[in-house]
């Protein structure tokens, strides 16, 4: 396995509009993206930028005690998926799921691998799906074809 090379932000632009396959999810890992940074590419690539923690404030039911989504990840998948329906950008920027890849990896035990396979082979979606992630926790057998590492510095 070959990797990309790193791009340098803000020299270049970065293109995540014409990523194929469109209808899969592809992975933008970039540690430490400042605010500017994000608005650029999302203005560039004519994106949509979505927030999965605000996602997930929203949907928590109040009266519960307890937030046990390692038990539930068709649910946290579907509302992945459901954040392309009805947008009008062809571009979404998924920002902040590392809060949830973070909880996994500390309640779930092996169920992170099964949350990441059933990301990776997600296909289907209305719109080109770009999560942007930390490097260190992007999943290890993600196929490369669909990552774009970018470097913060």
């Amino acid at each position: 396995m070959t990797t990309k090379p790193e791009q340098t932000f803000p020299d270049a632009n970065i293109q995540l509009r014409d990523a194929r396959p469109d209808d899969k999810i592809h992975l933008l890992l970039w540690d430490n993206p400042d605010e500017n940074e994000l608005v650029r590419t999302a203005v560039y690539n004519n994106a949509k930028r979505t927030n999965y923690r605000e996602n997930l404030l929203q949907r928590i039911n109040q009266g519960e005690y307890f937030l046990a989504l390692h038990h539930d990840l068709d649910r946290e998948l579907q509302a992945i998926k459901s954040m392309c329906f009805g947008v009008n950008e062809k571009v979404i920027l998924l920002e902040n799921l590392d809060c949830l890849i973070t909880y996994l990896q500390v309640h779930s035990g092996s169920k992170i691998t099964l949350f990441w396979n059933n990301l990776e082979k997600a296909r289907k979606l209305e719109k080109l799906l770009w999560i942007v992630l930390p490097h260190q926790l992007a999943p290890k057998n993600w196929s490369e074809e669909r990552i774009k590492r970018i470097s913060s510095g």
